[in-house]
């Protein structure tokens, strides 16, 4: 009997997609992302962020896959990072909050960063293709040994 209630249900929210949203609507919000401002860095250099954009990959290979990174990056550098991603999960929003100088510093050291990542996988993606190459001509074509006169 409650397995006939619970099909039931179901189909009826098949029929209205909008009993689907109201109980959405009903569920409780998940907790916003609170970020307490760390106690060594000023308020004022708040002000004036530097924001800049990378592929999520990339992010996911310097910040790690869960950002586990970010906050050690930030105590070594002296600025606040945060990445936010956007278009779909396609590209991550950097921004670096510190003073002018530091922010400078910590983009091109995240840009090299992002260009070492890009060069290995590049050179992975060439090592596999040769792999590929070489496992296809050993297996396709074998090639008579010349005797030795």
């Amino acid at each position: 009997m409650a397995d006939d209630a619970g099909a039931a249900e179901s189909q009826q929210e098949e029929l209205y997609p909008s009993s689907i949203l109201e109980r959405l609507l009903r569920s409780p919000l998940p907790p916003p992302q609170i970020r307490i401002r760390p106690w060594w860095f000023p308020v004022q250099e708040l002000r004036n962020p530097l924001v800049f954009y990378l592929e999520a990959w990339l992010a996911d290979a310097i910040f790690g896959p869960d950002r586990a990174r970010i906050p050690e990056m930030e105590w070594m550098s002296q600025a606040l990072l945060t990445v936010n991603i956007v278009d779909s999960g396609n590209l991550v929003e950097i921004t670096v909050f510190g003073r002018p100088s530091v922010q400078c510093r910590m983009k091109s050291l995240l840009l090299g960063l992002a260009c070492f990542h890009r060069e290995n996988r590049a050179r992975a993606e060439k090592m596999k293709h040769l792999e590929e190459i070489l496992k296809a001509r050993a297996s396709g074509s074998h090639t008579p040994q010349r005797p030795n006169a």
